[in-house]
């Protein structure tokens, strides 16, 4: 493809994630509205100001030890040498969330992948299925707890079908599959590589997903003797995830039994994994209100959402100090290899 022809496709990009972005803003702007018109808001703006302190500060502190749990997955997933230790793992967790505020579909994501290529002899591949390895880690740990929660407190909820609660198991199972088995690794890169052949015009369009079939193998033969302990570990993050929402109810007094508030919250935080809203903002927050109408008013659920959207704003509030260094670095990169690009021509 000529250069003539490639030129247009970056800025087409921006104007995609400019129109994404905005997008998302007003569906969590619709969602909200429309939600918050059927609430009684002075009850809302009651129960967090009734809210106990002391339990108010120990859930939400929980969030900096959650980020660190992710931040040594990250570490761990990483190939050895790609990240020079914790701290810069730490780091770069927090600007990939602060990112994530901004981009659709959690795409700040790959700014992880972006550094673990550039500072070790990690291919693209693999450092772009580091990420994806890490999602469905999550998936897998959060669809763990919530059937457990299921099964064990069989939470009032007749919006759900049984044929739901039996699909969602059989996505954590192909979830468990995807990151646990080589073979499955392997038939996945021989499908892909037959179904975008290298050097047409669908591998120029679905460049990363073939680059994530080629990598994705590389990575699990990379973590083989990590992964018994990865797995564990993303279930223990995941619980601890979890637990501080079960804290949310208690600190706004609501009487909720762990188990029912880990599968339906869980439910809730998958809902919020829709790349349709702001960092989950109103669709997760609808959710918690229709799966809770059983044990709290909609005005507590409501009440446990804006909690729970403290889980998303204030880590990349604490990671916008973070943003230069590696942004600047990120454009520095673009600009020397634009020159070399037009030096060529």
């Amino acid at each position: 493809m000529s250069s003539d022809a490639a030129a247009p496709t970056a800025p087409t990009r921006v104007r995609g994630r400019k129109r994404g972005a905005l997008l998302s803003l007003l569906v969590s702007g619709g969602l909200i509205y429309l939600l918050y018109r059927t609430l009684n808001l002075r009850q809302v703006g009651e129960a967090l100001l009734t809210a106990d302190r002391l339990w108010l500060v120990i859930s939400i502190a929980m969030i900096l030890p959650i980020t660190a749990l992710r931040a040594i997955r990250f570490f761990w997933v990483a190939p050895a040498g790609a990240l020079p230790g914790i701290g810069e793992a730490f780091r770069l967790t927090l600007v990939s969330a602060a990112l994530n505020v901004f981009v659709p579909a959690k795409a700040g994501d790959l700014i992880k992948s972006y550094f673990v290529a550039k500072r070790g002899r990690t291919t693209t591949g693999v450092a772009i299925a580091i990420i994806v390895y890490e999602r469905l880690c999550d998936m897998f740990g959060l669809i763990f707890w919530c059937l457990l929660g299921w099964f064990v407190g069989r939470p009032e909820v007749t919006s759900l079908p049984t044929a739901f609660w039996l699909l969602l198991g059989g996505l954590g199972a192909l979830c468990g599959i995807l990151i646990l088995s080589e073979t499955a690794a392997g038939l996945w890169r021989a499908l892909m590589m037959r179904m975008i052949p290298e050097g047409g015009a669908r591998a120029r369009k679905l460049r990363k997903v073939r680059q994530l079939a080629v990598g994705w193998p590389d990575l699990l033969e990379v973590l083989r003797s990590r992964r018994q302990w990865i797995v564990p570990f993303s279930l223990l993050l995941w619980f601890a995830h979890l637990f501080q929402i079960w804290l949310f109810t208690i600190t706004l007094s609501l009487h909720v039994p762990f188990t029912v508030c880990a599968s339906l919250s869980a439910i809730a935080l998958m809902a919020g994994q829709l790349p349709l809203t702001v960092a989950g903002l109103g669709t997760r927050d609808v959710a918690l209100v229709v799966l809770l109408a059983a044990y709290v008013a909609p005005e507590s659920a409501a009440a446990m959402g804006v909690l729970i959207s403290t889980r998303n704003f204030l880590p990349p509030l604490i990671g916008l100090p973070f943003m230069r260094p590696y942004l600047a670095s990120v454009v520095d990169d673009a600009r020397r290899w634009r020159r070399g690009a037009e030096q060529t021509q």
